[in-house]
């Protein structure tokens, strides 16, 4: 019964992991991308509605003569501006980078060490949006607040001359240079830079690297260089939160078209007209159509007696549009506001999330709600195959795009959910994926495009309309404080999703919180959590033992009626039946704890993989590479340069990925030895069959098993420990109230076939005869 019990669980384990690879795993091969990119934008086209209930009122033609006294539009050059800081002890949790080429956001990076980047592992700078200058180095443009760049006394317009190290100094003639440099670093160290300001000579700085933070935005470009290692031509890489106009007047986007001709709000550098550590505001004069355009960016401060509460809503910035008439007449007027883009794509080779629809997971999905409905999304392959939908429903409560531990999304500020102030939500492709790998709809850039519904702006009036920008972790506590129009029913805690056994997750992540409460390290919570479930299943493993037991000693019975009716099965199968009722022996009593766990694995194998603080949570510490985040991969060794693309790429069923794993390796060791001490020598050749298979498949459980998180792989190997101590330490129970005689011949007999069919003599164990 040890034999079946293992073989099936296994079954089952395997069945849950091939399930899970087929529908909820990211979908790699939904669909075959058309070999023409599709232009992002030529894909949207605002739909032809008659706006309703609007007022009949002469509306101005698209294109009038500029007058005289309308407000003279000032040229801008390129400009990069921060707010918030990178410093955890700032009443900010976040670091935003602006660009005023469409007045839109560059990246946002979040300032708590608890989330860095698990990627890169060098040392940061900070982004300081280098480029080449004529005159010699690297031209700094901007510097965020709390940066070991900042704190070193760099400033904007400072240039990066060489980079001293122990063969000397490194000239840094281009940004790869800078690179190279701090990759060799680590956080915490010193860098020692040759710094210009102006026509001075250089002078030394020197700056103490940090850990690098993880960016919730940040460009795709970025993104794709960290996956591939290299960077198409031509590839798109646009900032988030890009605002256009859908109509002015009689002028509407056609399709194919970018912008409104004569029209540059995208592709223009906006005027600044203020900025401080909390607020910018850019501002875009339309001078033949004689309206101002302007958006402000507010980032949300964490009060002083609020630094403490990591729940604290301040993950987050609002977004405020004005649209101004500075005409004699009426306008009709619709925008087109793009969403976040360039989320995080970590873990790219083993990462799992689970989706809503079935197989519609991706690694970034756009998401959203309307005020009356559920959570939906799409995926990034289906967005990229072309088969995205507009997302429908009224009035919306939020919507914008999804990682698996984190999210950026955009949630209407209004004072009720009947307000309607869209027309349509698009899914948007961004960035086409390059059309060399199948499997790149996965990693597609995707975000969701809002169009708003027209309004008519009477002269000297204004359109205002504004919203929430999230951009943080899926924790569900911190998640709950942002509700769309004040209603707990429709918070962004929907945004956190463990799809099937949901229940059993959320109260394994209750447990493993509260263990790790007393000892301060999940790796050990997991144990301990181990422990609880072994320990709940002593007594029904060792009744499990006891008809094992008796099982055996009632073998040479059902040895006898199998003999007895080995040409009938449904009578053989009836006479068995009637032995066990006799016997009072449940033959299935075995599975039972191969069934409490399997919802134990599940709820576990699904916390891991949404629950944000598991993920990095290291096993050791921080100083130790391996095995420091227990929600991925141990990654003990980088082979990528000594194994074939296919098996480090990470991709397909033999892509392992670009580490070496030991803990699957061990978990796959123990399975086997905890095997070989549960299963008896084969009585038969259909027993020795079953053994040989079960090796085989030991093999197929490794491969499934390998890029699994080492967190789950700590679980199964204590799981083992404790199923082999318990075997060897405890003695076996002693079957009672069978009066069946013992067999006289040793039962442990092992059978090999051989080419005819028949056993080998000389592995017939045979009594001994006594002198």
């Amino acid at each position: 019964m040890d034999q079946r019990r293992i073989v099936l669980f296994l079954a089952l384990s395997f069945a849950v992991l091939v399930l899970n690879s087929m529908f909820l795993a990211p979908q790699r091969n939904a669909k075959k991308l058309s070999d023409k990119p599709k232009d992002p934008v030529a894909e949207q086209v605002a739909a032809d509605k008659a706006p309703v209930g609007l007022p009949e009122v002469p509306v101005a033609p698209d294109a009038q003569a500029v007058p005289a006294d309308f407000p003279e539009s000032k040229e801008s050059p390129l400009s990069y501006l921060t707010l918030g800081s990178i410093d955890s002890k700032s009443p900010f949790r976040l670091l935003c980078t602006f660009t005023n080429h469409g007045a839109a956001i560059q990246r946002v990076e979040l300032s708590s060490s608890r989330f860095r980047d698990l990627q890169d592992r060098s040392g940061y700078l900070g982004q300081l949006e280098l480029i080449t200058d004529p005159r010699g180095g690297l031209l700094v443009q901007v510097v965020g607040a709390g940066t070991p760049a900042a704190k070193a006394g760099i400033e904007v317009g400072d240039r990066l001359i060489s980079v001293n190290g122990k063969e000397g100094a490194t000239k840094l003639e281009s940004i790869e240079d800078l690179q190279k440099a701090l990759a060799r670093r680590k956080p915490k160290s010193k860098v020692q830079l040759n710094v210009a300001r102006g026509d001075e000579q250089p002078t030394k700085v020197e700056a103490t690297l940090r850990w690098r933070p993880l960016e919730v935005i940040r460009p795709e470009s970025e993104n794709e260089l960290m996956r591939t290692g290299k960077l198409p031509e031509d590839f798109p890489s646009p900032p988030s939160f890009q605002f256009t106009m859908e109509k002015i007047g009689l002028s509407k986007l056609a399709e194919g078209e970018a912008e409104i001709a004569g029209l540059h709000l995208l592709d223009s550098n906006w005027e600044i007209v203020e900025s401080d550590q909390q607020s910018i505001t850019f501002r875009q004069l339309l001078p033949q159509q004689r309206l101002e355009v302007v958006k402000k960016y507010r980032l949300v401060p964490v009060p002083a007696d609020k630094q403490y509460d990591i729940n604290y809503p301040a993950y987050s910035l609002t977004l405020e549009i004005a649209i101004r008439n500075l005409g004699e007449q009426a306008t009709e007027v619709a925008y087109r506001l793009d969403g976040p883009n360039g989320l995080p794509i970590e873990g790219w080779w083993y990462a799992r999330k689970f989706g809503r629809n079935w197989g519609s997971a991706g690694l970034r999905d756009v998401v959203g709600r309307y005020f009356g409905g559920d959570t939906t999304e799409q995926s990034p392959s289906k967005i990229a195959s072309g088969d995205g939908k507009d997302f429908e429903g009224g009035s919306m409560a939020f919507m914008g795009v999804d990682a698996q531990y984190f999210s950026s999304v955009l949630l209407p500020i209004k004072q009720s959910p009947d307000e309607v102030w869209l027309d349509v939500v698009r899914p948007v492709l961004l960035s086409p994926p390059p059309k060399a790998r199948s499997n790149d709809g996965t990693f597609a850039n995707v975000t969701c495009r809002l169009i708003s519904k027209p309004n008519i702006i009477q002269p000297g009036q204004s359109l205002e309309q504004s919203y929430t920008i999230f951009a943080g972790p899926k924790r569900p506590a911190l998640l709950a404080n942002y509700l769309a129009v004040n209603s707990p029913q429709y918070s962004l805690t929907d945004l956190v999703y463990f799809g099937w056994f949901s229940t059993v997750a959320k109260g394994m992540l209750a447990i493993l919180h509260f263990f790790y409460g007393i000892v301060g390290n999940y790796g050990i919570a997991i144990v301990m959590l181990t422990v609880l479930v072994r320990s709940g299943m002593f007594p029904i493993s060792r009744k499990q033992m006891q008809s094992m037991a008796k099982m055996q000693q009632l073998k040479p019975e059902l040895d006898k009626l199998k003999e007895k009716y080995k040409n009938d099965s449904p009578k053989q199968s009836q006479a068995m039946q009637e032995l066990y009722r006799k016997h009072k022996i449940n033959p299935l009593a075995g599975c039972l704890p191969m069934f409490i766990q399997l919802p134990v694995f599940i709820g576990l194998y699904r916390s891991l993989a949404v629950d944000v603080e598991l993920r990095q949570a290291p096993l050791f510490g921080d100083a130790i590479r391996w095995c420091s985040n227990l929600a991925a991969p141990d990654m003990l060794w980088n082979w990528s340069s000594i194994m074939p693309s296919f098996i480090s790429s990470g991709e397909g069923f033999f892509g392992l990925g670009p580490y070496l794993n030991v803990l699957p390796l061990v978990t796959c060791g123990l399975f086997i030895l905890q095997q070989k001490l549960v299963m008896p020598e084969p009585a038969n050749e259909q027993a020795a069959l079953q053994q040989k298979m079960m090796k085989y498949m030991m093999v197929f459980m490794g491969l499934l098993f390998y890029k699994v998180a080492a967190g789950l792989c700590i679980y199964f190997i204590a799981s083992s420990a404790w199923g082999i101590a318990e075997r060897k330490l405890i003695p076996a129970p002693v079957p009672t109230g069978l009066n069946v005689a013992p067999s006289p011949v040793n039962t442990r007999t092992s059978f090999s076939s051989t080419k005819n069919g028949a056993a080998s003599d000389k592995q017939i164990r045979r009594p001994k005869k006594k002198r």
